[in-house]
C-alpha cells in the first residue's frame, strides 16, 4: 500500500478536525460541566444551611404552643376588675379568720399593662404569728394570682408571739375591655 499526498493530506484533515472538535465541542463542553458542578455544589450548600437553620422550627412552633396554653392558663386566673371588691373582702376575711386585726387597707393606683392590670394594696394587721403565718399561706393559695411587694414585721412589745404587719401586695386583673380600647 503506498501512501501519497492525498491520503497524508486525508490525514492532516482528520488530525486537524479532531484538534478543532477537542477545542470547539469538548473544551467548551467541559468548562460548562464544571461551572454546572460549581452551581450544583452551591446550591447542596445553601441546602444543607436551610435544612440547619429549619430544624428548629417544629420545636419553636411546640414552645409556641406551649407558651400560649400558660398564657391562656394565668389569663384564666385573672379576676374581672368588678371583682376587685370581693377579692378585699376574701383577703379581709381571711385575715379575720385567722384572728388577725385588719388596722387599714387601702388600695394604691392600678397600673394598666397590655393585657392584665395590677393593684397595690396596703394592709396593717396586728395579731399572732402563728395567724399571720397561716393567713400568708392561704394567700399564696388563693385561686387567683396575687403577690406581695413589700413586708414589715414588728414584735409587740410585752406580748410573747404578737406582731403588727404591714404588707404591700399587689392582685392581678383583667381590665375592662372599654377601658382598654379607649387606652388603645
Amino acid at each position: 500500500m503506498k501512501h501519497g499526498a492525498r491520503e497524508f493530506l486525508f490525514i492532516c484533515v482528520m488530525l486537524g478536525l479532531l484538534a478543532s472538535s477537542y477545542f470547539f465541542v469538548f473544551a467548551k463542553a467541559n468548562e460548562k460541566r464544571q461551572q454546572m458542578l460549581s452551581d450544583l455544589h452551591q446550591k447542596q450548600t445553601a441546602l444543607a444551611n436551610l435544612r440547619q437553620s429549619t430544624a428548629g422550627i417544629d420545636d419553636l412552633n411546640r414552645k409556641i404552643a406551649e407558651l400560649q396554653k400558660a398564657i391562656a392558663f394565668f389569663e384564666s386566673k385573672l379576676p374581672q376588675e368588678k371583682e376587685i371588691d370581693k377579692i378585699l373582702k376574701e383577703v379581709w376575711q381571711l385575715a379575720e379568720g385567722n384572728s388577725l386585726q385588719c388596722k387599714t387597707i387601702k388600695t394604691l393606683k392600678s397600673e394598666r399593662c397590655a393585657n392584665y392590670s395590677e393593684q397595690p394594696i396596703e394592709m396593717s394587721l396586728s395579731g399572732s404569728f402563728e395567724g399571720f403565718y397561716s393567713f400568708m399561706l392561704q394567700l399564696e393559695k388563693l385561686p387567683r394570682i396575687t403577690r406581695t411587694m413589700k413586708m414589715d414585721l414588728e414584735k409587740i412589745s410585752g406580748h410573747d408571739g404578737d406582731m403588727s404587719a404591714k404588707l404591700t401586695m399587689s392582685i392581678f386583673f383583667e381590665p375592662e375591655t372599654g377601658a382598654t380600647a379607649s387606652a388603645q
